[in-house]
């Protein structure tokens, strides 16, 4: 039996209850954003909340930095295969780690699919993740083109053979694949 992981469902936890006092022009904005999400301004409000306190406050003092995905884009496209391999698996060998252990102090299989997620969610990329009784698969919808499907599949697939994970990887135009076996997530 397969199960579908949708991103309402990804951070779902218990819940508390606090009260704010917003300015006027953050809650119309607020509100405002909700409606164009099909969403409630709560569902908002955490999910803006889980951003800034899994992300923009870790990734901030990561030497992480916004960029414009054309800017990424036209990098990308300015670099043949050859030189995107390159950079694609040294990065892989490096970031991943630092990554984990600067954001989650910890470094493994879970550390870093934990990371896929969060980065995918704070990018608007969409992540689907599908699991059966064999394995686990998490299909990437980036809109990036096929240059940044080629570095994602190398990048992803340097990381998780540092550790020591057999996953394997498709790509198409837009989208990244990968499956990785239920052997590995119960680590």
């Amino acid at each position: 039996m397969m199960k579908t992981q949708t991103d309402s469902q990804k951070y779902k936890e218990s819940t508390g209850t606090v009260t704010f006092r917003l300015d006027s022009k953050v809650l119309a904005k607020l509100k405002t954003h909700a409606q164009y999400e099909k969403s409630t301004v709560n569902a908002l409000v955490n999910k803006l909340l889980l951003q800034a306190i899994e992300w923009d406050v870790v990734a901030a003092k990561s030497s992480w930095v916004p960029i414009e995905d054309k800017v990424i884009k036209l990098i990308l496209e300015k670099l043949d295969d050859k030189e995107i391999v390159q950079v694609a698996q040294k990065e892989g060998k490096t970031l991943p780690r630092d990554l984990c252990l600067s954001m989650r102090g910890n470094y493994g299989i879970s550390e870093w699919i934990d990371m896929m997620k969060i980065k995918s969610f704070v990018a608007g990329f969409d992540l689907t993740a599908i699991h059966d009784e064999n394995e686990s698969v998490f299909v990437m919808r980036h809109d990036m083109g096929e240059k940044y499907s080629l570095h994602s599949k190398l990048f992803y697939e340097q990381a998780f053979k540092d550790l020591g994970c057999d996953a394997t990887f498709q790509i198409s135009e837009n989208t990244l694949v990968i499956k990785i076996p239920k052997r590995y997530l119960s680590k």
